[in-house]
């Protein structure tokens, strides 16, 4: 039974599935930044006069990572005595990782680059950064900070029955292939080299009905060590190699420190294949060399297998 007063407050990671559940309280009004607009301080004075006003149920589905910050909300619940529930989605960093980079797919069509986020007058694209800053001022709410109750509610990914399909997805650098002259990677197309085993299994694979798919650091792109289109040949001359067609998605970005979603270990690339591939994660693997590379799959929920080991 809906209660005849109450202010419901959410706590959670931006892309944290908190909008996606306000429609659980019909005939509260909603109090959140991206539509009311201001700060939190502004409002927690919309709060008031809203109250003042005549109203008594409220949603507030900001992030409200600090007490101090939840702070205001539940004075002005105080004063008007009106109880407040706060439900805190405990969502992890990976999670959320993973749903802005799907609600970016969704509503642009393609992860967006740093330049092109920084250009989006948007409150829901941002880059990763928004999401470690979170992580690093949160504070676990307590009932203590004056809250009716405390609600957690752990993420659980919804996935649709189109989600149904196989692949396998290849790290490029010291996973397929090597370079000749003993650097970290190609900067040549006639530099690269196939490592051993490679052609054989990845024939198998195609032959299996396995889609193959590859993601790649490139930053020495934005270093200036290759351009992307010299990228894109390395690419292509690989796999001319391996007399397969990969199709292959790479991240030509400077590091550090991480401005996109495409750089592994962050998830972007992994989630833009699933997405367009309507990928089952349990029927998808990703073959690696590094740690890095390990993360990435764990942060995309698809499994993961060493290089060596896969193609021994």
């Amino acid at each position: 039974m809906s209660a005849a007063k109450e202010i419901v407050l959410f706590v959670g990671y931006p892309a944290a599935g908190k909008s996606s559940m306000v429609g659980d309280f019909p005939g509260y009004d909603r109090l959140n930044r991206d539509t009311v607009g201001g700060s939190l301080d502004d409002i927690a004075l919309e709060l008031d006069k809203r109250i003042r006003a005549g109203k008594t149920k409220f949603v507030l589905d900001n992030t409200y990572p600090t007490a101090a910050q939840r702070k205001p909300v539940l004075g002005i619940a105080s004063t008007h005595g009106i109880p407040v529930r706060c439900i805190h989605l405990a969502t992890s960093i990976e999670d959320a990782q993973v749903n802005a980079c799907q609600r970016m797919i969704q509503k642009y069509g393609k992860l967006l680059s740093p330049d092109e986020m920084a250009g989006k007058k948007d409150p829901n694209t941002y880059p990763p950064v928004v999401l470690f800053k979170y992580k690093k001022e949160y504070q676990s709410p307590e009932k203590s900070e004056g809250f009716a109750a405390v609600e957690v509610i752990k993420f659980q990914r919804k996935v649709g029955a189109e989600y149904k399909n196989k692949a396998m997805i290849f790290d490029y650098d010291g996973t397929l292939r090597d370079t000749i002259s003993g650097g970290k990677y190609p900067c040549d197309p006639n530099d690269i080299k196939i490592l051993p085993g490679r052609k054989e299994m990845l024939q198998k694979l195609k032959a299996e009905g396995y889609r193959l798919l590859g993601v790649s650091n490139q930053s020495g792109v934005a270093k200036g060590d290759l351009t992307m289109e010299v990228a894109k040949e390395c690419f292509e001359k690989t796999n001319k190699l391996l007399g397969v067609d990969i199709e292959y998605s790479f991240c030509p970005h400077r590091i550090p420190p991480i401005t996109c979603f495409c750089r592994k270990p962050m998830p972007g690339l992994g989630v833009a294949f699933i997405e367009k591939y309507k990928l089952d994660r349990t029927k998808t693997t990703y073959i690696g060399d590094m740690t890095t590379d390990k993360t990435f799959s764990e942060r995309c929920g698809i499994q993961f297998a060493l290089a060596d080991q896969f193609f021994k």
